[in-house]
């Protein structure tokens, strides 16, 4: 019986799974990851602990398939998903130069600032988007252009960090990194949809070098096998094909079931992500603030979709510093059973949950709760963090069916799918029936299904994950609690494009000064 593996790195963790070819999995492991956070609005990872944490993950699945009778010798193929947003760096001899710049980073907002106010929008027709944030890989690639020259003049290569560890998988050197469509969609600005690939004209526009850019194959194309070193360190046998991978923004919604045009995901993870499916781009969308547009993994799909950047995190910053029970995932249930109890609305309070920073139309919010008095208890503000993202949601929702593509329910993945009451919330405040399928692997599971396309398992990639993911749980929405939740998104709404766009820029001056005290301080402290 042969098996495949699976494999996603994202922002917390890498996860492994071992699947059978009727998609049983018969291992799984999961190795946490150590973000640095070294200064205000900076977020990084070291490439060289993510490709630790993902061979971990890979020996420790593996171990646990054998424990379940599974041969390693049974291993037919492995395919890797990761985060779009973060480049690794490599020099002429494959030496890391950079830590990887996570979407949690804000450091080239201002080049995306700059960007939209200075440049021809070449983006809008070509990558379907015009939405300019930090994390896009061209402003990452500009920040350190002209802060780090020294860094920026030995990039041999660029790439996104699964399609790295890919190739470490297979001994590759940097000049034998590739990538696939999706990770150079990933790019958000600086790709072409009409070719699949890079755009030289972004590029020259952004005043970026394009040597550095690895060569794009299709996510189904082998391209090599596991070496000698990574079979010692992972248990995978030496020569076990490797498939080119995909995002982990495309695997999520692959996983779920999503494989058409029309069809929407939730992918409640770190960064909460809601991606709908359409033909192509539709330039109306486009013009909207806080949608991107990238390819997915099945060719021909693509979909528009909009983010909370602390989506996930804003919980888990909830239970880590607000509850202080770090790493204990049985809060999570015990508070939403807490939330369950709270009105909608959550007795009045509003979160915001920009603990990452803003958005396009409010690039200086930051984490809030608002309405709280004596009586606040903490179901109210759990219930409060979990209402944020679904009103973040209803609004990206709103926007895509005034572009004539009607919703008829959203498919729900990552570890926030587990959660009844969560799904519920997004139901009810968005007025779309919530639905969590049979399998809620999350991009693993794509990734074993893309792993058996590659090798020649499965002749179709749609079809698999379509019997995959049928029946599951719905979250239909009560009309009732949707017309309160209108009503209060609106009031949302204003605060947020009104009042408070002054209260966040106050609030920035503040840490600005705090920042200039600091470093004062430090100065005066080693001139003594």
């Amino acid at each position: 019986m042969a098996v495949t593996i699976g494999v996603d790195i994202g922002t917390q963790g890498s996860k492994a799974a071992v699947y059978t070819i009727s998609g049983v999995q018969v291992g799984a492991a999961y190795t946490p990851h150590t973000i640095t956070y070294p200064g205000p609005g900076l977020a990084e990872m070291d490439p060289e602990h993510l490709v630790d944490c993902a061979f971990t993950a890979i020996a420790r699945a593996l171990d646990c398939a054998v424990d379940n009778g599974i041969d390693r010798s049974q291993v037919a193929g492995i395919a890797l998903s990761g985060i779009l947003v973060g480049q690794v760096l490599l020099d002429e001899d494959s030496r890391i130069l950079f830590p990887v710049i996570t979407s949690l980073d804000s450091r080239a907002a201002g080049h995306a600032a700059r960007a939209g106010r200075d440049l021809e929008p070449l983006w809008a027709a070509e990558s379907g988007t015009t939405t300019l944030d930090a994390y896009a890989a061209p402003f990452q690639l500009q920040w350190i252009r002209d802060t780090h020259p020294e860094v920026y003049a030995r990039i041999a290569r660029t790439v996104s960090v699964a399609p790295y560890v890919s190739g470490r998988l297979a001994g590759h050197g940097q000049a034998q990194m590739v990538t696939d469509p999706t990770h150079a969609s990933g790019f958000m600005v600086g790709w072409d949809a009409a070719t699949g690939g890079f755009s030289p004209a972004q590029f020259e526009l952004l005043g970026l070098r394009t040597d550095f850019l690895p060569p794009i194959v299709p996510s189904d194309a082998v391209i090599g096998t596991v070496c000698a070193e990574a079979s010692r360190r992972t248990g995978l046998p030496v020569g076990t094909p490797i498939a080119a991978g995909a995002g982990d923004v495309q695997q999520s919604t692959l996983a779920s079931g999503m494989v058409t045009a029309g069809q929407a995901t939730d992918s409640a993870g770190t960064t909460s992500i809601l991606t709908v499916g359409v033909d192509g781009i539709i330039p109306a969308a486009t013009q909207i603030p806080g949608l991107l547009y990238s390819l997915g993994t099945i060719p021909g799909q693509s979909f528009y979709w909009g983010y909370v950047r602390a989506g996930g995190l804003s919980l888990r910053w909830f239970r880590d510093q607000v509850a202080s029970r770090p790493q204990d995932d049985a809060l999570y249930a015990e508070f939403d059973t807490l939330a369950a109890a709270v009105r909608p609305g959550a007795d009045g309070v509003l979160f915001l949950p920009y603990l990452a920073g803003g958005n396009p139309n409010n690039p200086d919010a930051s984490g809030t709760w608002l309405g709280m008095d004596s009586s606040t208890t903490t179901g109210a503000l759990w219930r409060s963090a979990l209402e944020a993202v679904a009103f973040e949601y209803a609004s990206t929702i709103r926007t895509i069916e005034q572009s004539s593509q009607p919703l008829s329910e959203v498919l729900v993945t990552g570890g926030g799918a587990c959660s009844d009451v969560w799904n519920q919330i997004k139901a009810d405040v968005t007025g779309v029936p919530w639905r969590r399928p049979q399998r809620v692997d999350g991009p693993v599971l794509a990734d074993a299904a893309l792993a058996n396309q590659a090798v020649g398992l499965t002749d179709s990639l749609a079809d698999q994950l379509t019997a995959w993911n049928q029946g599951g749980a719905s979250a239909r929405p009560d009309a009732a609690r949707h017309a309160c939740y209108r009503d209060i998104a609106q009031v949302r709404d204003d605060l947020l494009s009104g009042p408070l766009q002054q209260v966040f820029a106050g609030v920035r001056t503040v840490r600005e000064v705090t920042q200039r005290d600091h470093r004062e301080a430090v100065g005066r402290a080693l001139a003594a």
